[in-house]
């Protein structure tokens, strides 16, 4: 019996050895698994929200006076070329304004014929009273008489060249607003938003279209001021998504930065907004490839060292 209890005691000994030995290996493993991700953290110099834009942003187009829709060729999710024509308002106003100033031009030129064609007829009439005069053929009285209706006349015939002008400038005018009234890409793009039909009523100076220009993509990112000494141009980061389901996104190729502005700025970004970062810099950056993401989409963006070169000593 005492054997028996003994030969237990031992067991147990055996055991609680054997545990702890398994204990102490479980835990010194995690001490050189995550290696690459400290070396991966030591690179990361700054962390910050951003958003996905294009230079300039999106194109707000609005007609340059009220109207009425008449013709709306494009919808919504369009792809247009530059120059291409989104919608044209109701200018039957304008071209009767236009026909009207037509006419008057055409009424003002036959004016200026007719009184260029008697101020010729005049200059020869004088021109003969006074050779006649000199040769007493004429009166002095007849060549006076001449001069002072080729006067009156030359005075006509500047009178009338002006009302030309006007109404050619009138006419020029009226083109010019009946133009005023199509509304046409300034650039490639696509059309987003709703698009106002047939029949709508758009006012002078409010966006009607909005285009996205088809330019690169790239990231408009706020840094917070304990970041913002870290960040250089030219310094590389890393943009992930910023949403639920990130991970499922098509990655993102690496980005640089191109501009760190020179002031503090409000936070506009909602997420930075609600935790009440007072003050922040911009800074935009160019993808390196070509990125497959959403104008205004958020992203997280992480800036990292540069690498260094074989050729650079190791500090």
């Amino acid at each position: 019996m005492i054997r028996t209890s003994h030969l237990f005691s031992l067991g147990l000994a055996l055991s609680a050895a054997l545990l702890l030995g398994a204990c102490a290996r479980e835990a010194s493993a995690p001490a050189t698994a995550p290696a690459g991700k400290t070396g991966d953290a030591a690179n990361k110099v700054a962390v910050a929200r951003g958003i996905i834009d294009v230079e300039g942003g999106l194109i707000a187009l609005a007609p340059p006076m009220d109207g009425s829709i008449s013709a709306a060729p494009v919808k919504e999710g369009a792809l247009v070329k530059k120059g291409q024509l989104l919608l044209s308002l109701d200018g039957a106003l304008l071209q009767q304004e236009v026909a009207m100033a037509s006419a008057d031009l055409a009424l003002a030129n036959d004016r200026l014929k007719g009184s260029q064609a008697q101020l010729r007829e005049l200059e020869r009439n004088a021109a003969r009273l006074a050779t006649g005069a000199s040769e007493g053929v004429s009166s002095n009285q007849q060549a006076d008489a001449a001069k002072q209706q080729l006067a009156s006349v030359r005075v006509d015939v500047d009178v009338a060249a002006a009302q030309v002008d006007m109404a050619q400038h009138k006419l020029e005018h009226a083109k010019l607003k009946l133009q005023q009234m199509s509304l046409t890409a300034p650039d490639a793009g696509t059309v987003v938003g709703q698009v106002p039909g047939p029949g709508a009523f758009v006012q002078a100076g409010k966006p009607a279209i909005s285009l996205l220009p088809a330019r690169p993509l790239q990231v408009r990112a706020e840094l917070s001021a304990a970041y913002a000494d870290a960040v250089q141009v030219g310094m590389q980061a890393t943009v992930v998504p910023d949403s639920d389901g990130a991970g499922n996104a098509t990655p993102l190729p690496l980005a640089r930065v191109v501009r760190i502005s020179p002031v503090f700025a409000q936070a506009r970004l909602p997420e930075d907004a609600g935790r009440g970062v007072a003050k922040v810099v911009e800074c935009v950056l160019e993808f390196d490839g070509e990125a497959k993401a959403r104008f205004g989409q958020h992203v997280r963006v992480e800036f990292r060292k540069q690498a260094q070169s074989a050729a650079e000593p190791t500090p």
